[in-house]
């Protein structure tokens, strides 16, 4: 069941908050007990033999955890309990999204039989379960997060809006929502707010990202076919594509938790924005960017930065050395966003997206550190801050980005490079013979005038929760959008709301999946 079908939007979802509020109305816990329910329901939906896997890993996690919390004595014990958890839910991640592929890796290496049939299915949302409950262990060992009664977890793993593709959640800001006294409780407010909110990302993915899904599929399936703009053309099909199907997902899961009264963090900040790469992981799936700070980078970093204070004064155990640079931004850097890059695919195409942002990642916070300023006025000031710097900023990000969706979209490492070569005119200008399968849409007028809509549209228009600012739309502050455009729960935004779900509606025939659905 997809957010974007008949079934969900005029089935599932009003059947589950009537029902939802009817008990809310009589007992807190029954209502999470139904969201529980109703989460595991639309995950069966997809495939119910899985659903055994999902409820297997909460319960097993929820053992840990009460482990982990019984034994608070024995730190030890705890640290013993915490290691099997975590290496147990990595085996079950590995199993099931890793394993074919490296099997098909070492039979094309010869290592093992040729024909060798070995196909898993992939269970939709692993990752994000996964990873959800391995960051619920460690804060319940270092004590920053309560132990919870079982309804409360299992609602807090499973809830629907975010189980399959995130965002990742943080157990400190979801978890006492669904024990708070207000939880179930009828809200006008909540139900307007949701519905418009629902209706922008659902216009995102069935106006936007499904229109363009041709002319990457298209592209990228012959990727020695495109000339210089053909390859540009399908690059940034892809890359708005990509942006609005998540944006638009994320947007439908935020606006589906606060029909419910739960309130989600960003996941989006209008990550094309980005001046520096830095920048653009605080803007694109920010929920995967703090996970892997709090429980990668960070403790890499403190420890690395415990050992250098004990042997180097104060002065030489900061990042300013070439060897305090390395050791302390360089190395957990590399392995946090090697991680990110494997967390997204099993292919060595991802691998290597992870190492080439974390090269990024590493120059970008070089030239922070490093980088030329000059004096003015007994000041000093980042040279950065030329509007003319600033847009080259901009531009060489953008490219960054660019360059790694090709990895993210094509089927194979020499595909991507094949899109690559064309990119920079490997290809010529002019379009070789096609397959008759590819519609060259790209050379259709529209098609530039369209991707410059959009990019102008990302750029200078507000994005979803700064309309909904007013509101709170999110966890943290937001910054608002103009006044006249702010949403408020009256008539003229019910019109718009209105226009908007007639029109995703009427363009709504075959659903289709979500991209972050293979991650």
């Amino acid at each position: 069941m997809l957010f974007n079908s008949f079934e969900f939007i005029f089935g599932f979802l009003p059947a589950s908050l009537l029902i939802f509020y009817a008990i809310g109305s009589l007992d807190r816990k029954l209502a999470t007990l139904w969201l529980a329910v109703c989460s595991i329901f639309f995950y069966a939906c997809w495939n119910y033999r899985m659903t055994a896997l999902l409820l297997a890993s909460v319960a097993f996690n929820y053992l840990c955890a009460f482990l982990i919390h019984r034994c608070s004595e024995n730190r030890y014990l705890q640290n013993a309990i915490l290691t099997f958890g975590i290496l147990v839910d990595l085996g079950v991640l590995i199993f099931y999204k890793y394993l074919s592929a490296l099997i098909f890796f070492l039979e094309e290496n010869g290592v093992v039989t040729a024909g060798t049939k070995f196909e898993i299915l992939l269970p939709l949302g692993i990752s994000f379960f996964t990873f959800t409950q391995i960051g619920f262990l460690i804060d319940v060992r270092q004590r920053v997060a309560k132990y919870r009664g079982p309804v409360s977890y299992v609602a807090f793993v499973t809830f629907f809006p975010h189980l399959i593709a995130g965002p990742i959640l943080h157990n400190r800001e979801i978890l006492p929502q669904f024990e708070d006294p207000r939880m179930g409780r009828f809200s006008a407010e909540n139900i307007a707010l949701g519905l418009s909110y629902f209706a922008i990302g659902l216009m995102k993915k069935i106006l936007i990202a499904d229109n363009l899904a041709g002319i990457a599929d298209n592209g990228f399936a012959h990727p020695h076919a495109l000339d210089l703009f053909g390859a540009w053309g399908v690059t940034l099909a892809y890359t708005f594509q990509l942006y609005f199907d998540f944006s638009g997902y994320s947007d439908m899961a935020i606006a589906l938790a606060r029909m419910f009264g739960i309130i989600f963090p960003a996941n989006f900040n209008s990550p094309y924005k980005a001046t520096s790469i830095i920048d653009f992981w605080q803007r694109w799936h920010m929920t995967l960017t703090r996970y892997l700070m709090l429980y990668v980078y960070n403790p890499l970093a403190i420890r690395v930065a415990r050992r250098r204070a004990a042997r180097y004064p104060m002065a030489q155990a900061g990042p300013e050395s070439s060897a305090g640079f390395t050791q302390l931004v360089v190395f957990p850097t590399m392995v946090a966003m090697g991680l990110a890059g494997v967390w997204h695919g099993a292919g060595l195409q991802f691998l290597i997206f992870g190492v080439m942002h974390g090269s990024f990642l590493c120059i970008n916070h070089a030239w922070r550190i490093f980088g030329p300023r000059r004096r003015k006025k007994g000041a000093v000031k980042d040279v950065g801050k030329n509007p003319i710097v600033i847009g080259l900023k901009f531009v060489l990000t953008f490219l960054a980005v660019l360059a790694g969706w090709i990895l993210f979209r094509a089927a194979s490492l020499s595909d991507a490079v094949a899109v690559i070569n064309a990119m920079v005119g490997g290809n010529g200008l002019r379009l070789p013979e096609l397959p008759q399968s590819l519609p060259a849409v790209w050379r259709a007028s529209w098609l530039p005038l369209e991707l410059a809509a959009l990019f102008l549209a990302l750029w200078l228009l507000p994005n979803t929760q700064e309309l909904f600012a007013k509101y709170h739309p999110i966890l943290g502050k937001v910054r608002p959008a103009w006044a006249v455009v702010c949403w408020r729960p009256n008539w003229a935004w019910a019109f718009v709301t209105i226009v908007l779900w007639v029109a995703a509606i009427m363009g709504l025939t075959a659903p289709t999946r979500f991209l972050y659905f293979q991650f």
